[in-house]
This record gives C-alpha cells, structure tokens and sequence, in this order.
C-alpha cells in the first residue's frame, strides 16, 4: 500500500504541476491577446478622437462658410441694383458732383 500511497502522491503532484502550468500559460496567452487588442484599439480610438475633431472643425467652417455666402449675397445685390441711392450718389461723385453740404477732396497725382 505504501507503494501504491508514493505513486498516488507522485500522480498528484504530477497533475497539480501540469495544471499549474496550464494555469500559467493561459494567463500568458490572455495577457498576449490583451496587449495585442491594446496596440491595436489604441491607434484606432485616437483616430475616432481626431475625426471627431475635424468633423466639429467641419461644421464650424460651414457654418462661417454660409454666414459668409450670406452677407456676400447681400452685397452682390447690392451693387447690381443700378437704382439704390447709395450706388448713384457714388457714380455721381465720381463724375465730380456733389451733394449741397458735402466736400470733395482731389488728389493730384504729382503730390
């Protein structure tokens, strides 16, 4: 029986030791496969953050795009209509005449 105890004891220690080492090399396989979704969502999560930010950046730009575009409109329009008062008064200073309290400046192109 003894014989038969030590080789029980010897099965078991057997076991215990290839569990262990079971044990140890799935703990290195998940550390592995961890550090590899690491270096690889890393580059992937900064890439969101900076598309995120351009895309804010985007939407900026066409809002002042369009503000723009807006105002340029209205000052297209307004120096295509011939008849504002604006426009004609300037045509008219232009060609030297001037409204009753306005005073015109010339320069001379030898000063």
């Amino acid at each position: 029986m003894t014989a038969s105890k030590s080789t029980n004891k010897a099965n078991r220690k057997r076991a215990v030791s290839k569990k262990t080492k079971e044990n140890k090399f799935g703990f290195v396989r998940t550390l592995i496969v961890f550090v590899i979704v690491a270096v690889i969502l890393i580059p992937v999560w900064n890439n969101m953050i900076s598309i995120n930010k351009k895309d804010e950046e985007i939407v900026t730009l066409t809002q002042e795009r369009n503000t723009r575009k807006i105002r340029n409109d209205a000052l297209e329009q307004k120096v295509e209509d011939p008849t504002d008062d604006e426009y004609i008064a300037d045509i008219a200073r232009e060609n030297g005449y001037r409204m009753g309290d306005e005073i015109l400046f010339y320069l001379s192109p030898g000063d």
